[in-house]
């Protein structure tokens, strides 16, 4: 939760001298320039002699309320932050605020670091109490702090790592509210309490917003059709799918294989065996699943491209390890239908090879294609097979008295 800690040290100087929106003391002139020089020293890199100068300056037998002490403590929390010594900067930092020196509005992003390093030495506890105590202060005084936003998106983010995700829900919730800008981690935090809540109508606003700030991050496309899907608005649920393929995010078998069956069940079985076949062509499927391959005859032949079902029950077969009678005899089948005979054939062929019987049924395909293409002696065998099937025997015979005939 405090990935970007700290960051607002990199533009933030050591020490402020910009007054507080409410009456504040000023620096006196000796403290001021002392910081000035601790300033110049940081600018230059000589960071040894910028600490001598403000443990010189901490030292000092200050007021407890002074308010050159609390600059001067915050300057040196700063200091220590910028170097990763947390326990020595929150020590600072505790003393800065403890002194009372500083007006509300100029505490809330001291306020802010002392509360993520509470974090930092987990003590989740601690930060929110101090962080609530603070808010309710402002809220008693009842003024404007242009930095709350950031305080409550904190108060939000420790809720959460306590799994309170109703006071979460609440704090993220006045967060955004207050900030003009999106904030990516606050958003994701509202969505996911959204989603764990099952308020399915509010975390899909949510997911729009991700999707149209992050265009690019397939994790929100997949989201927002999540919770389409449970809102069962499966039309909106196919295109946040079909908007994420599109630009190219999809990239794991599984946003593959939803977004093909998504496409099934919306009777688009083209769009549902492209997507499929891009999958393999992209080696996200393995050459020999079995699976994946028929579901793509499967939506070819459903696309009534029987031809294109043919040639993915061909390369099933053909990267299958061990026979599969249910391809084998599917590929016979489909391809009797689709009067392809030859493939008929090569079925056939594949299934004696391997010993697949069917009580007859593809004799007698196998057979009527072989007089189809004219082979009346294949033809003729393979018929006198199927005749000996209780199954088929009345079919086969009637073949057989239909080569007679056009045989004289």
């Amino acid at each position: 939760m405090y990935k970007y800690l700290f960051l607002i040290l990199i533009s933030f100087p050591l020490f402020s001298a910009v007054g507080s929106r409410t009456a504040a003391p000023a620096l006196t002139e000796r403290t001021y320039f002392e910081l000035v020089r601790v300033d110049s020293k940081i600018e230059t890199g000589n960071y040894e002699d910028a600490e001598k100068i403000l443990t010189s300056l901490y030292s000092r037998n200050w007021r407890k309320d002074s308010y050159d002490k609390a600059v001067v403590a915050r300057t040196f929390g700063y200091f220590y932050l910028r170097f990763d010594r947390y326990k020595e900067a929150f020590v600072k930092l505790e003393d800065a605020f403890n002194t009372g020196a500083f007006p509300i509005d100029e505490q809330a992003t001291l306020v802010r670091i002392l509360a993520q390093l509470y974090v930092v030495d987990k003590n989740i506890d601690k930060a929110v109490i101090f962080l609530e105590t603070y808010l309710a202060e402002v809220e008693r005084l009842n003024i404007d702090i242009p930095d709350l936003a950031q305080v409550y998106g904190l108060l939000a983010l420790a809720y959460a790592q306590q799994e309170k995700f109703d006071e979460s829900y609440v704090n993220i919730k006045k967060a955004i509210s207050l900030n003009d800008s999106f904030i990516e981690d606050w958003y994701r935090l509202k969505f996911a309490i959204e989603y764990t809540k099952s308020y399915y109508k509010e975390a899909k606003d949510t997911a729009l917003i991700l999707v149209k700030n992050e265009p690019e991050k397939k994790q929100y496309y997949l989201q927002l059709s999540a919770i389409y899907n449970l809102l069962k608005e499966e039309n909106l649920a196919l295109a946040s799918l079909e908007l994420g393929y599109l630009q190219d995010l999809l990239e794991k078998p599984d946003e593959f294989i939803n977004l093909s069956s998504f496409y099934l069940y919306k009777q688009n079985p083209v769009m549902a065996a492209q997507v499929i076949q891009e999958g393999f062509d992209n080696d996200l499927f393995e050459k020999d699943d079995k699976k994946m391959l028929k579901l793509l005859s499967d939506a070819w032949l459903y696309a009534k491209e029987r031809s294109k079902s043919i040639d993915a029950l061909k390369q099933a077969i053909k990267m299958l390890d061990d026979p599969d009678e249910d391809l084998i005899i599917q590929l016979v089948e489909v391809a009797f239908f689709s009067y392809d005979w030859d493939s008929v054939l090569e079925g056939y062929k594949i299934s004696k090879d391997n010993n697949i019987d069917t009580d007859g049924k593809l004799d007698l395909l196998s057979g009527i294609a072989n007089i189809e293409l004219k082979n009346y002696i294949l033809g003729k065998e393979q018929l006198s097979l199927a005749s000996q099937s209780e199954k088929y025997e009345l079919q086969a015979n009637a073949w057989l008295e239909y080569l007679k005939a056009i045989s004289g």
